[in-house]
């Protein structure tokens, strides 16, 4: 009886220990060892394999992580898909990326703000290879360490490191009929000098027809608009990025990282115009060739120096510099052909007309931070920091009557040239304490920001904005067991206007135009939410309650001019409340075969503020919005493995815009070779139809719209990756790094 006990518990240490999906384990030696006896005796034992499963999901007090690195189907997967998996993080069927149904969030690479990221999600997230990264992490209720920017929260993504002295690289590719991706990674470590490095090419492909029907209500001269467009858009790009880290002793520590990243939009499309008066008799029409080129990218340089005290290494200083450079070129060409009829709202078009628009930003940020574990179970930090913003903008507008003409400054707005300076410096002071079960992280952020806006050329007036603002938080943790945890959270977070929304430059499109507002200030939100975590061997669970509220809500809206034309711009314009429920669930009833659901259910109340109450006679908006995303995954017979996808969606409205359900669904059939080495599926997304449709409709003081759009989505194709390397001792970076999460660029 007491060797059985032995055996039994030699079986329950292995199972403890049991890999990060599947491994197993002949007892015979181990038990042999631990019941004192000769192998040889157990001969007669048949072989025990132990299968245990980790969980993918982790709840901390201030974020949850999913381990990516640990999921199979990150093999062949972009990172974008990887994403439909996260808890609180929904990616609709157009790759539209959202934290807790908020598109205002920002996203960090290892800690790293990364704008190129935040600005252009889905575009950048699509052609990154998701076997480079280790894990996601949801920050949702960011402590003081973070600016305080970054409204539903922080996407930080984690990349894979070498956890062993030697090499380690993949190499990763996908072929579809609309998306080509191919990107490889690699890492080394020999001695005190560690390096990594990652690049990606893609280049995504879509077309789309829409039906754009709009009723001007206060010009019965100019009623009924109606634009049937056809587009063709391609993205191709490049990400890559570079680290390096040397250990110079024991203590201290220095760390060298650079990215790089380059992409243009192509964007070719031809529309009809037809405008009816009241009694719907025609007024005009013409058609319009609009042919778009749009440079953007990033690029940084990151120096960190860390430095670990003697009395107590977990006690840390470190000293970090950063500049980030992010051009966003756009040239556009309109051509207006087949024109009947004549109209005020068509002052802006000629036969020829080409616009300019270059832009860029340039950013110098230091940071100093401050960390000291200085019992057991409490820890302080603090930090300072100082950022020095410099956008620019240089736009130039040209006709012509005849192709043979030359170029001419357009009537409007020929030429601008606009400077935005923003200096923002930031103290913080953070506690954390941890009893039993209970963890508390709390802390204060002070964030004093000034800018000047400078109009070199054109029309505008120069103006200057200084603003202080507290930002408190605080979040506690607390585990019913070892496999349950609560987690109450309350901050406020602001949402500062990136260049995309300032910008003055005015791009014309048919009978309409957008620019940007330079005078917009941030925004602030308060968030409180409770959170329930459940995780074991089979079923994880995570549920959140969330309640924000904010004022002077930086939004898009539009208005008909006197002369007719459609004007869309920005303005802190609303403010509003917000009630979510969150639920994830992963299930493991097989070691084969998983199941995961994440989903968010969400109540939105809009309301104008007094001075825009003129633009919105209905009083806001208000209304329900959600999703619910469902994945299965079943391992077939040796390395075959099909995944099925699915999702529908409602998304969020907005004060003015109420968008309709739409839903989209994938499958994936993959096969591993040479010992897991080598993995190739092939993959489809919507196609057994050939186009999705979705809906929206607006609603201002002076028209309503809907619009009908068919994208062409059906998707299908190959992938594959291969990885090989022999690593050894892990990767060391500086654990405290710059962090510049407070911009908004443009509309995600």
């Amino acid at each position: 009886m007491k060797k059985l006990l032995y055996l039994f518990i030699a079986c329950l240490f292995v199972a403890g220990t049991a890999g990060q999906e599947k491994k197993k384990y002949e007892l015979k030696e181990f038990a042999a060892d631990s019941l004192g006896v000769q192998p040889s005796l157990l001969d007669s034992l048949p072989e025990i394999s132990i299968v245990a499963s980790k969980p993918l999901v982790k709840a901390e007090v201030d974020k949850t992580s999913y381990n990516v690195a640990d999921d199979p189907d990150s093999k062949t997967n972009t990172l974008l898909e990887m994403l439909r998996k996260v808890p609180m993080v929904t990616v609709d069927g157009d790759d539209n990326v959202k934290v807790n149904g908020s598109g205002s969030f920002r996203i960090y690479m290892n800690g790293k703000p990364s704008n190129i990221l935040s600005n252009n999600p889905k575009e950048v997230l699509r052609s990154i290879p998701a076997g480079t990264v280790k894990k996601i992490e949801v920050i949702t209720d960011p402590g003081a360490k973070y600016d305080a920017e970054g409204v539903s929260g922080i996407l930080n993504i984690v990349t894979k490191n070498s956890d062993f002295e030697g090499y380690n690289a993949s190499v990763q590719a996908l072929v579809m009929n609309q998306v080509r991706m191919f990107g490889g990674y690699g890492t080394m470590k020999y001695g005190k000098l560690s390096l990594s490095a990652n690049y990606s090419f893609s280049d995504y492909r879509m077309k789309m027809e829409t039906d754009y029907r709009r009723h001007q209500l206060n010009t019965p001269e100019e009623s009924y608009l109606q634009v049937l467009s056809s587009t063709k858009d391609k993205t191709p790009g490049h990400f890559g990025g570079l680290e390096a880290s040397y250990e110079i002793d024991t203590l201290n520590l220095i760390a060298v990282s650079a990215s790089l990243n380059i992409a243009r939009n192509e964007e070719t499309s031809h529309s009809g115009y037809d405008m009816q008066d009241s009694g719907n008799h025609p007024v005009y029409a013409y058609n319009q060739t609009s042919d778009e080129r749009e440079k953007w990218g990033s690029s940084s340089v990151k120096v960190d120096f860390q430095h670990l005290f003697k009395r107590n290494k977990e006690e840390m200083l470190t000293a970090s510099w950063q500049y980030d450079y992010m051009p966003d070129d756009v040239t556009q060409y309109l051509d207006i052909t087949d024109k009947k009829g004549d109209s005020p709202s068509l002052q802006y078009l000629n036969a020829f007309n080409r616009q300019v628009n270059q832009a860029n930003g340039r950013e110098h940020t230091l940071q100093l931070d401050y960390v000291n574990p200085f019992r057991e179970k409490h820890r302080l930090e603090g930090g300072l920091k100082y950022i020095r913003r410099n956008n620019r903008s240089e736009a130039l507008s040209e006709k012509r009557n005849l192709e043979s003409d030359s170029w001419q400054p357009a009537d409007f707005q020929p030429e601008i040239e606009y400077e935005h300076i923003q200096n923002i410096m930031a103290a913080y002071a953070g506690y954390t304490f941890s009893f039993g079960n209970w963890s508390m992280n709390s802390g204060l952020r002070m964030e004093h920001s000034w800018q000047d806006v400078n109009y070199r050329q054109g029309n505008g007036t120069d103006f200057d904005y200084r603003a202080t603002h507290w930002v408190p938080s605080l979040s506690a943790l607390y585990k019913l067991s070892d496999r349950q945890q609560l987690r109450l959270a309350y901050n406020i977070r602001l949402r500062r206007p990136g260049i995309g929304y300032l910008n003055p430059y005015v791009l014309i499109s048919g009978t309409s135009i957008r620019y940007g507002n330079p005078e917009l200030v941030a925004e602030k939100n308060h968030r409180v939410n409770l959170s329930y975590s459940y995780f074991g061997s089979k079923l994880n669970v995570q549920a959140t309650v969330l309640y924000s509220r904010g004022n002077g809500t930086i939004s898009a809206y539009q208005f008909l001019d006197e002369e007719g034309v459609l004007n869309r711009t920005y303005a802190n314009l609303s403010k509003f409340n917000a009630g979510a429920l969150t639920l994830y669930m992963g299930y493991n009833p097989t070691p084969k075969t998983s199941v995961s659901l994440n989903a968010i259910f969400q109540y939105l109340d809009y309301h104008p503020v007094k001075k825009y109450e003129a633009y919105f006679p209905e009083g806001g908006n208000s209304g329900f919005s959600g999703s619910v995303f469902a994945n299965f995954s079943q391992k077939i017979g040796t390395g075959w493995r099909f995944v099925l996808s699915s999702g529908v969606m409602r998304p969020e409205i907005s004060i003015g815009r109420v968008p309709e359900t739409y839903y989209f669904y994938s499958c994936y059939l993959g096969k591993t070779f040479l010992n897991d080495k080598l993995t190739i599926a092939l993959r489809g997304q919507d196609f057994a139809e050939s186009y999705h449709v979705s809906r929206s409709k607006e609603s201002f003081a002076d028209f309503e719209s809907r619009q009908k759009t068919k994208k062409f989505g059906r998707t299908f194709g190959i992938t594959f990756s291969y990885s090989f390397g022999n690593l050894k001792e892990k990767v060391r970076k500086a654990a405290r790094s710059i962090e510049n999460d407070d911009l908004t660029g443009k509309d995600k």
